[in-house]
């Protein structure tokens, strides 16, 4: 039934912005989001990793349910592979993102790309909440990080 309400709450709130017809952030004040890859240089067909470092707030946290989700911006040169690789941690009867370990998750460069600069630009989805006052909310962070395409 919590859950339920919690869901609820967060379609509220991610709502709002649309109906004050602003956009919505590009940084979040409660949840520090940093992107990169953990192999600078690739070979085409080869996998990398995107490293996703969380960082929140006193008296934040970041939930797993609703489920993190990265995409990459629609581009055939590069695809997601494999599944996200993360740590969680128990509060309480909840089961959290343990935020002092990165998120992991793999891509796979075209076979047919051209060596050079390819930037890897997407949105990471994920869902915070307030200890103390109880509101969740959800955050799109967008990311754009590079890798040299080696031949």
């Amino acid at each position: 039934m919590n859950k339920i309400f919690i869901l609820a709450g967060i379609a509220i709130i991610s709502s709002s912005f649309l109906l004050a017809g602003e956009k919505p952030p590009t940084t979040n004040k409660y949840v520090k989001v940093d992107v990169t890859v953990q192999q600078k240089q690739l070979q085409p067909g080869a996998t990398g990793q995107l490293l996703f470092s969380v960082k929140p707030g006193k008296g934040i946290h970041v939930n797993i349910q609703p489920p993190l989700s990265v995409t990459l911006d629609d581009d055939s040169s590069t695809t997601l592979s494999g599944t996200m690789i993360f740590s969680t941690i128990k509060k309480d009867t909840l089961e959290l993102l343990d935020s002092s370990k990165p998120i992991k998750q793999s891509f796979t460069i075209a076979k047919q790309i051209k060596p050079g600069t390819k930037f890897l630009k997407g949105s990471f989805v994920y869902f915070y909440c307030s200890d103390a006052e109880g509101w969740c909310s959800r955050f799109k962070q967008s990311f754009n990080v590079e890798v040299t395409v080696t031949p």
